[in-house]
C-alpha cells in the first residue's frame, strides 16, 4: 500500500487543493460509511471531486486510506509540535501543547467515528503511536527540562510520554466529558506545583 506524501500531490496549489478535498471527504465518508463498505464512488461524492481526477492522484481505496492517516498523523505531528515552539515559556508551552492535543484528538475523532470504524481506528493507532509519542516528546522536552532543573532530578521522559499519549487516545473509546478536558488542561499547572513544593523541600533540606 503506498503512502502518499504531501510532497506527491503535484507542483500546484490547485493539485495540492484536490487531494486535501478527497481526503477530507474520506474522513466524512468514513463517519457514516466505515472504510469497508466505501467505494471509490463514495470518496469522490463526499471529496466533491469527479471520479477522474481521484484516480489522477489515486489508483485505489487502500492508496486514499493509505494517504488518510499518512495525512492525519502528520498534521498531529506538525501541530503538536507549532504549539509547543510557539512559546518561549516551558509552563505555557506545555499548557499550549496539552490544548492542543485533547482539541486535536477530538476534532479529528468525532463521536461515532470510532464504532462506526474500529478496524481502521485500532490500526492506525498502533502502526502510529511511536510517531505519536516521538513528536510529543520533541513538542513538550523544553518543559521537562524545566520541571527537572526545579526539582533536582531526571524525568522518566519515554515512560511519561507514553502515558500522555495512551491517556489521550483512551478518549477515543471512553469519550472525554468536560471534567476531564478541564483536569487535561490543567495538568501542566498541577506538575508545576508538584515540582515547585519538591523544589521548596530541598531547599530546607539543604
Amino acid at each position: 500500500m503506498k503512502l502518499l506524501q504531501s510532497s506527491d500531490w503535484g507542483g500546484s496549489s490547485e493539485h495540492g487543493a484536490s487531494v486535501q478535498k478527497i481526503l477530507d471527504g474520506t474522513l466524512r465518508a468514513m463517519r457514516t460509511i466505515g472504510a469497508r463498505r466505501l467505494s471509490m464512488s463514495d470518496i469522490s461524492d463526499a471529496g466533491g471531486v469527479s471520479r477522474g481526477t481521484l484516480y489522477r492522484y489515486f489508483a485505489s481505496k487502500e492508496d486514499v486510506l493509505a494517504a488518510v492517516s499518512e495525512h492525519v498523523c502528520d498534521s498531529f505531528e506538525r501541530g503538536i509540535i507549532e504549539a509547543g515552539a510557539a512559546h518561549a515559556d516551558p509552563v505555557e508551552r506545555f499548557r499550549a501543547v496539552m490544548r492542543f492535543y485533547a482539541r486535536f484528538t477530538i476534532e479529528r475523532s468525532p463521536e461515532g467515528f470510532f464504532e462506526v470504524e474500529p478496524a481502521f481506528h485500532l490500526n492506525f493507532l498502533r502502526t502510529h503511536f511511536a510517531r505519536h509519542k516521538a513528536a510529543v516528546r520533541i513538542a513538550i522536552n523544553a518543559s521537562l527540562d524545566h520541571f527537572e532543573t526545579l526539582t533536582c532530578s531526571t524525568v522518566d521522559r519515554d515512560a511519561f510520554v507514553d502515558t500522555l499519549v495512551r491517556l489521550q487516545l483512551s478518549t477515543l473509546i471512553v469519550p472525554a466529558t468536560p471534567e476531564w478536558i478541564e483536569l487535561w488542561n490543567q495538568s501542566p499547572d498541577r506538575l508545576l506545583e508538584w515540582a515547585l513544593r519538591l523544589a521548596g523541600k530541598q531547599e530546607r533540606t539543604n
